[in-house]
């Protein structure tokens, strides 16, 4: 079982992944592009912590 830092790390980094998603979905390419970054660095430990 994870600890509660462990698991509120997780829910920040899953809460960010959506937001990111549904800016994505709703604002041009050029104002999202600084969120690609950081989007795909959280997804990929979301991925890694999940698996």
């Amino acid at each position: 079982m994870a600890d509660q830092r462990e698991l509120l790390s997780v829910i920040i980094a899953l809460e960010f992944v959506v937001l990111a998603v549904a800016i994505f979905l709703l604002v041009p390419v050029e104002v999202a592009a600084p969120l690609v970054p950081l989007f795909f660095v959280l997804l990929y430990a979301l991925v890694k912590y999940r698996f």
